[in-house]
């Protein structure tokens, strides 16, 4: 955990700031997204900062920033996410999530590119995850401490992803060691 403390008071400093309010995890086809938050504070190449690396999947900005709202909230936004397939362990995979808790966000969002078998959804199509399948026989967590995954999925969140009134899209993802896309 020293690592993300050590990766979290780096971002801090550069944006000059105690703390993030709220962090996201940026996926393929999501790094337009950060614009749209609000005004950069500071912008880190992701292998300047401890623990990340840059990303050689395409769709993945490789930078850290950090960017505050129009309400004055601080988001952590990691454009570097570090992928199992890539070789790299699930410390390294788990250290995003980790730097953001390490620097004050007590929760974080986190976006995909993914593809799936239902042909009414094109691609850019919003959804939701509703649970996951861990094929890979690996997990980041240590230790002998239970932890309650019941609520790790928002069930109450009825609304489309993308907005609106209808029920929003909801899929189940499988983890897998190679790089495939997932079919919800």
């Amino acid at each position: 955990m020293m690592r993300a403390e050590e990766a979290a008071a780096a971002v801090l400093d550069a944006a000059g700031i105690d703390r993030v309010d709220l962090a996201c995890t940026l996926g393929s086809g999501w790094g337009g997204a950060a614009g749209e938050l609000g005004e950069l504070v500071v912008e880190l190449r992701a292998d300047q900062v401890a623990g990340f690396a840059s990303s050689d999947v395409p769709g993945h900005s490789g930078t850290l920033r950090v960017i505050r709202t129009a309400g004055g909230q601080h988001v952590l936004v990691i454009g570097a996410r570090t992928h199992f397939y890539e070789g790299r362990d699930v410390d390294a995979v788990a250290h995003g999530v980790r730097t953001a808790a390490a620097a004050g966000a007590r929760t974080m969002v986190l976006t995909n590119g993914c593809g799936g078998l239902n042909p009414d959804w094109a691609p850019g199509t919003p959804v939701l995850i509703r649970d996951h399948i861990n094929l890979t026989s690996a997990s980041p967590l240590r230790g002998a401490h239970f932890v309650d995954m019941t609520d790790l999925y928002s069930p109450g969140s009825g609304t489309s992803p993308g907005g609106g009134s209808r029920a929003a899209r909801r899929r189940i993802c499988a983890a897998a060691r190679s790089p495939l896309r997932d079919s919800g």
